[in-house]
């Protein structure tokens, strides 16, 4: 088999599309070959900034193959036809006619003859670059060609000679045997006949063609950052790079010769909060923060793409100067800020535009405070299931952060630095003398409910989350098909989440009234949507029944708990008690039973029984058996126990019964000639159903 290799040199590819762009161009040439018959292996394929590379070996030849090409029905138009034969070059009487599902085809066997594979690399190569898609193209110079950034060499070469991919129509370019190296460090022509003898080539080009390798570098060169500033470490403490899969994965697409330097940052700087550090950093300059122990460390780490003869001097200097300027510009925010109370930035909220239906963010922060009120005397009155641990004075702390909340959006830093929403806000709450709960909330109501601190900040992410599907659906801006423009349905689960994992068992559909009756006294609020509690209530619970479904609950029993109506937590934990036990033999056998009864019942309502018609033993033992059934759940309701543990107990004391229900159906025929008993045995399954449907409804829709 021989080396084929090719190499497209591009312009700075952007670092987000590269491992998705030379995916894409290795599948599309690999299809290639299997389309055309080529036999290949040994498949490699490398992307750097300015680089899509693949490699393989091939076969030199594709061997004789035949292959059949269904064409058009035999009645179909004769232009249709010709068309058909011309584009395979065979005459209509080299072809065979066969029936498919009724109706005659026209069929072509085409013979291909042996021939080179090199005869066929060019073509394909030129398809592959002509169809590579991209999220974004342009076009430059006068060409229509367009591509991600400009094409400005292609390497191709199979068996050590060059493949001729012939673009001169669209961008004035052709292949050729060689490519370019590192464009500071050694722009010059490199030579190459296959993928080893490239990639050690380039490498001496000062490019490290393999992003995985410079992934590595990077990686090594972290991992020892403490050797190369001992000198002007303050301490003995080693520091950690504090490196993010998704950074780490952009500065590898940023660099073709990765070169690892350390920075500092002025001690000045570091008084500010470490969020702001970091996000300049990270963010704005794609540098690593580094660590000491948990504390953030005055040093940074960033990867420049050559060496230089002062060993990076000038490089650092030149990076630390960029960061300082940013940390200066902060510093001056954060200072300027501290200066104005965060309350004070309510009257600035009343700029900042929410919806123009929905007012502004100060108008939507009143309602959150009132969403908040509702959700705490939820969860604050008394329940049996699921008590939240709550103080006497957290109804003040909860309605306190929400009415701060979003003040630190009219802050300077926060508008230069739009990620530190909340960060920011908690910040200057507690520099301002607010407590570390209020704080907390403030922090956290932008975070995944797995993160949340306290039941406070999940209360209070529940009311902004409630708030906006309800004032959202108001206007007509629900969810449709799968365009949810505002994260609807990812908010819906977040409050089915919250209430699951700190078990409130709230009346949610109360709460969303009041939310939309709060919503109705806003003036800039007309033309709503009467219907709207309705419907966030259905959409909710849509969303649980998806939630169930991806914990495993089967659908029968998700269909069976939603169709009778009751809040979020015991919806769920029924749904998971009754999954569980109709997954066990013995409740498969009693969902049989309670359906055959239900068949032989077939509609009649009657539940009289008269127990002097009892002729056999099977009779007597089950209705005494029903009169226990309605005995026992009578004394469960007395006992006043949490609604879940009663639904538990029901179902149990209901499996007790399935041998005297079988022992029932075994030997007693309900369908007696005799039309007296044979009433007072359907009377008697009726009555049965009658206990089971008014006790444990959810059952009875199966």
């Amino acid at each position: 088999m021989s080396n084929f290799l090719v190499e497209l040199l591009i312009e700075e590819i952007p670092a987000r599309f590269q491992l998705t762009a030379i995916k894409n161009f290795s599948d599309i040439i690999v299809n290639e070959f299997e389309k055309n018959k080529i036999c290949y292996e040994n498949i490699k394929s490398y992307v750097t900034p300015r680089r899509l590379v693949f490699s393989a070996k091939l076969h030199d030849t594709i061997a004789e193959f035949s292959e059949e090409k269904k064409g058009p029905q035999i009645s179909a138009p004769s232009e249709v036809i010709e068309k058909f034969l011309k584009s395979i070059g065979i005459s209509r009487e080299a072809c065979v006619e066969r029936i498919v599902n009724n109706k005659t085809f026209i069929f072509a066997n085409i013979k291909h003859e042996k021939r080179n594979v090199a005869d066929s690399l060019g073509e394909i190569v030129k398809t592959a670059i002509l169809s590579l898609p991209w999220p974004k193209s342009m076009h430059w110079g006068e060409h229509s060609f367009s591509f991600v950034r400009p094409l400005r060499n292609i390497m191709c070469v199979f068996n050590g000679k060059v493949i001729d991919v012939d673009m001169r129509a669209e961008i004035n370019l052709r292949s050729v045997d060689y490519t370019f190296g590192h464009r500071f460090m050694a722009n010059r022509k490199v030579f190459a006949k296959d993928i080893n003898e490239y990639l050690k080539n380039m490498k001496d080009a000062f490019v490290i063609a393999d992003q995985n390798e410079r992934r590595q570098i990077i990686l090594d060169k972290c991992a020892d950052i403490n050797e190369e500033i001992e000198k002007s470490k303050t301490n003995s403490e080693k520091i950690n790079v504090l490196i993010t899969e998704d950074l780490l994965e952009e500065v590898v697409g940023l660099v073709e010769y990765p070169v690892v330097i350390t920075g500092k940052i002025s001690e000045k700087f570091m008084r500010l909060p470490e969020e702001v550090i970091i996000t300049t950093m990270r963010t704005h300059q794609r540098y690593f923060p580094t660590m000491i122990g948990r504390k953030l460390a005055p040093y940074f780490v960033f990867v420049a793409n050559n060496i230089t003869d002062d060993n990076g001097k000038a490089i650092r200097a030149g990076n630390e100067r960029v960061l300082s300027a940013r940390l200066a510009d902060a510093l001056f925010f954060f200072e300027n800020d501290l200066t104005i109370p965060l309350e004070r930035h309510l009257d600035d909220l009343k700029k900042i535009a929410f919806n123009e239906k929905l007012g502004t963010i100060y108008d939507r922060t009143l309602r959150i405070v009132d969403v908040c009120g509702y959700l705490y005397n939820e969860v604050s009155r008394e329940n049996t299931c699921g008590q939240l641990m709550l103080s006497k004075n957290s109804g003040e702390i909860l309605k306190r952060a929400a009415l701060l909340a979003k003040c630190d959006l009219a802050t300077n830093l926060v508008c230069e630095f739009t990620e530190l929403q909340g960060i920011m806000g908690a910040h200057y709450a507690r520099c301002q003398g607010e407590s570390e709960e209020v704080c907390y909330i403030i922090r956290d109501q932008y975070k995944p409910i797995d993160e949340l601190y306290s039941p406070l900040c999940a209360l209070y992410s529940m009311a902004d989350k409630i708030d906006v599907i309800v004032g959202l659906f108001a206007i007509g801006k629900m969810p449709t098909g799968s365009k949810d423009p505002f994260a609807l349905r990812r908010a819906a689960i977040g409050i089915i989440k919250i209430i699951m994992k700190y078990e409130m068992n709230i009346d949610l559909y109360s709460v969303l009234q009041k939310t939309f009756e709060r919503l109705k006294q806003d003036t800039k609020t007309a033309d709503l949507d009467p219907c709207t509690v309705g419907n966030v209530m259905a959409f909710i619970l849509d969303r649980l029944r998806v939630v169930l479904k991806d914990s495993g609950i089967d659908h029968d029993v998700i269909n069976a708990v939603l169709a009778v109506p009751q809040d979020i937590q015991s919806m769920q934990k029924k749904a998971k008690i009754l999954d569980s036990i109709l997954k066990s033999e013995l409740g498969k056998q009693i969902i049989s039973i309670y359906k055959r009864a239900r068949n032989i019942v077939n509609g009649n309502s009657g539940t009289f029984v008269d127990d002097t018609l009892f002729s056999q033993e099977e009779e007597k033992k089950f209705f005494a058996e029903i009169k226990k059934l309605e005995e026992d759940f009578r004394k469960l309701k007395n006992d006043n126990l949490c609604v879940i543990d009663e639904f538990e107990l029901k179902l149990t004391r209901c499996l007790q019964m399935e041998n005297t229900i079988s022992e029932f159906f075994t030997n007693v025929l309900v369908n007696t000639d005799d039309a007296t008993i044979k009433v007072n045995r359907i009377g008697l399954l009726a009555k049965f159903l009658s206990v089971i449907n008014n006790e444990l409804p959810e059952i009875s829709r199966f």
